[in-house]
């Protein structure tokens, strides 16, 4: 009973501290001491509403949401506690809740992203989350440290003065800060007026003021006075500080056992309100759950995509254009949802429906008068299955089966190339050949 009566008080104390570092603007500081808080008291509903409303501040709304919700279940009183008003609040704002929802998705595909080697899509899409959600803190540093290793430290610094405007002590921000300035010249214009600011004349010698000799004092009235004083200090304990000591225990044995039926009390009443909110904490549990699996399943999409159009520019880049145009073919663009796949998937089709398909398309030529017409047969309709009707392809290989007497092949991709592409340069070459 008194270890918890003392673990409050110092919950307390954490929290007082912590809300004088809110009212200062230093959220990263303040969460801090509110964590410590909980950390001896998670009863403390003062300093988890406190908590919640830091992190929706620093655009965190699901963990706010958390901490609310948990304030709540420990004391659904609305004149208690302010975590009803705050949850009331942002159920209205349903719009807002999926929107920073979908942001927070957004913010872990652009650091996944960031972390293999995307930091130029990484970059697109975090500009836009700051936009739209300016308060969003963390998305606010991985950006700055994106633009600092792009060497852009113009853009890193306005990013890192809007989080040190929410957050005046943010930690990561403060040491990015100090970084940007010293790549940008302001540290050593800073340093300079502040030497300035405290520069001063040097002290001379008549400016020096030598205080006067006392006299000695002998070691026996030093060794008297130090002993009447040891004397006086346990008399005074005796007489003065040991009856209050002792009365003080007394009062808190007596204060404990009195109390000791009423917090039995409370403890039953709590747990019989803890099973009756066990059902609804289920419900909330499992809606997050689903809604964790789906996000799950998402990212796992996500993914695969991502390290698949990868490899279909590593392929390509590598020589490897078989395995390119393989992979390639087999992408199922259904899956292809989010902004940064889409620009990356376009630019895979700009090499694909250019330079690899002209290339094998080079390579069918290439191989047909070398008189090797089985390889070149292979690269025209690889080359198709790029462009399924790209009259160029169409000819050359329409061309081939004539050459090797399979007419009747011939003459259905002439007929195509005149039906489906009348204005081509190959349709006129497709009926002389043909024969009309």
């Amino acid at each position: 009973m008194k270890v918890k009566t003392s673990f409050r008080k110092i919950a307390n104390a954490y929290y007082n501290v912590g809300l004088e570092r809110a009212q200062l603007n230093d959220l990263s500081g303040a969460a801090v001491y509110l964590k410590e808080a909980l950390h001896y008291d998670k009863t403390c509903t003062d300093a988890r509403n406190l908590l919640g409303l830091i992190f929706y501040e620093m655009g965190e709304t699901a963990d706010a949401l958390v901490q609310w919700i948990i304030s709540y279940n420990f004391d659904p009183d609305p004149v208690n506690n302010r975590a009803d008003h705050f949850l009331d609040e942002i159920q209205r704002k349903a719009v807002v809740i999926e929107q920073d929802s979908d942001l927070v998705k957004r913010f872990n595909q652009a650091l996944y992203i960031a972390q293999h080697d995307g930091e130029d899509f990484a970059v697109i899409e975090l500009r836009d989350i700051t936009k739209k959600k300016p308060n969003f803190v963390k998305a606010q540093l991985l950006l700055a440290v994106l633009y600092m290793q792009s060497g852009d430290y113009i853009k890193a610094g306005r990013g890192l003065l809007e989080v040190l405007r929410i957050d005046h002590n943010n930690p990561q921000a403060s040491v990015l800060m100090e970084e940007v300035k010293r790549s940008t010249g302001k540290a050593d214009i800073e340093k300079a007026k502040l030497k300035n600011a405290f520069s001063h004349r040097e002290l001379e010698d008549g400016d020096v003021i030598i205080p006067k000799q006392s006299g000695n004092v002998g070691t026996d009235r030093i060794v008297l006075h130090i002993t009447i004083g040891v004397l006086l200090g346990i008399l005074c304990f005796y007489i003065l500080v040991l009856p209050t000591i002792r009365r003080g225990y007394n009062d808190d044995l007596n204060k404990a056992v009195a109390e000791n039926s009423a917090e039995l009390s409370e403890v039953n009443a709590r747990y019989t309100e803890l099973n009756s909110n066990y059902d609804s904490l289920n419900i909330q549990y499992n809606d997050v759950k689903q809604k964790l699996d789906a996000y799950e399943a998402e990212n796992a999409a996500f993914t695969d995509m991502y390290e698949k159009l990868n490899s279909i520019a590593s392929d390509y880049n590598a020589g490897n254009i078989e395995e390119a145009v393989a992979e390639y073919t087999s992408i199922d663009r259904s899956l292809v949802t989010s902004e940064p796949l889409l620009s990356q998937l376009q630019s895979v089709d700009r090499i694909m429906m250019n330079d690899a398909f002209n290339s094998i398309v080079e390579k069918g030529t290439e191989s047909w008068n070398g008189g090797s017409k089985e390889r070149a047969e292979y690269y025209y309709k690889l080359a198709l299955t790029i462009k399924a009707d790209d009259p160029e392809a169409m000819y050359l290989l329409a061309r081939l089966y004539q050459s090797d007497g399979r007419v009747a092949e011939a003459n259905s991709l002439f007929d195509s190339i005149v039906g489906e592409h009348p204005e081509s340069n190959y349709a006129q070459r497709a009926i002389e050949a043909r024969g009309y």
